[in-house]
């Protein structure tokens, strides 16, 4: 069982269970771990940091390839991964196949991308970033802004609106007033 310290607030785990920790891996507002958007914001940050770190983020851009939902969680070592799968299949087929939905959206747009920078490969396997600067941008505005839509599903669920930045600013200035 976790307990609070009274004087600093923070929680210490060391008590809590394997399976007290693992729940936390699903967000209770839809059923779906935000642990598995992970893997989108890794190539929304290869992409969106291309021109800058070439050539060392080259290949590793390159090699990232689509992973599902049950994919990610079967191979994942995080303790919890066998409750996602269990939850996540539990969910509405209606609710699931929107989340789905949204992540073909994001494979289909990060795959595309990776096509188009290959394409702009030399030679010798290297890219000018001048020729992929642009690309790179639009592209990784484009994964963001679908990554933020499966986000705000993944923490909102369907019946949550999602909370507006004023909402946020509202909730959290008086926390640290």
């Amino acid at each position: 069982m976790a307990t609070t310290d009274s004087a600093t607030g923070a929680h210490d785990t060391s008590n809590a269970s394997l399976e007290e920790r693992a729940a936390k891996l699903v967000n209770p507002a839809s059923g779906i771990a935000n642990d598995y958007l992970n893997h989108f914001n890794e190539i929304l940050l290869l992409i969106e940091n291309l021109p800058t770190l070439l050539p060392e983020m080259l290949d590793e851009l390159l090699e990232w390839r689509p992973v599902t939902y049950r994919e990610y969680f079967a191979k994942s070592a995080l303790p919890g991964s066998a409750a996602a799968l269990e939850i996540y299949e539990g969910l509405d087929d209606g609710f699931r196949r929107d989340f789905e939905s949204i992540i073909d959206g994001i494979n289909a747009m990060a795959t595309a991308s990776i096509d188009v920078i290959r394409a702009h490969r030399g030679p010798e396997g290297d890219i000018d970033p001048s020729r992929v600067s642009d690309f790179c941008e639009n592209a990784s505005c484009a994964i963001r802004s679908a990554l933020n839509r499966a986000s705000d599903l993944v923490n909102n669920g369907r019946d949550n609106p999602a909370e507006t930045p004023q909402g946020m600013a509202d909730r959290l200035i008086p926390c640290v007033a």
